[in-house]
């Protein structure tokens, strides 16, 4: 699988809530990068934020505009959307889409880095406000 097919695949499992498969297109050497720029590294670590993120907001989606991919890197720009749980249930106040940009980097069909572009802003501020 070449690096654009790996990093649409790897949204397609980020898409479907699949930790596991998620999980397993991540090379040992796997970085994260948040919307803050905060680095994580980590199998553990990111079994666990996947499956929190999956529960904090269930129906978690990127939507992919627009693809351009190089021999380097591949970016992705489009919109990330989700819906905060309340006690268990998802209110449609609750609900968020942001203007969202990613870049993937895999080698030998393995992810290796994934970055997140946006203003997060707007989810913070209704964590707080459901608090």
């Amino acid at each position: 699988m070449g690096m654009k097919e790996t990093v649409l695949e790897f949204v397609e499992r980020i898409n479907s809530h699949d930790v596991d498969g998620i999980l397993d297109l991540m090379a040992e050497d796997y970085r994260f990068v948040n919307s803050a720029g905060d680095t994580f590294r980590g199998k553990a670590f990111m079994r666990a934020t996947w499956r929190a993120h999956f529960v904090q907001y269930p129906d978690f989606q990127i939507r992919v505009d627009r693809v351009i991919a190089d021999e380097q890197a591949v970016a992705i720009f489009g919109l990330a959307q989700g819906t905060l749980t309340r006690n268990g249930e998802m209110f449609e106040e609750n609900h968020w889409e942001i203007p969202s940009a990613f870049l993937g980097i895999a080698k030998a069909g393995k992810m290796v880095h994934w970055q997140v572009f946006s203003d997060t802003s707007m989810v913070f501020d209704l964590i707080k406000a459901n608090e």
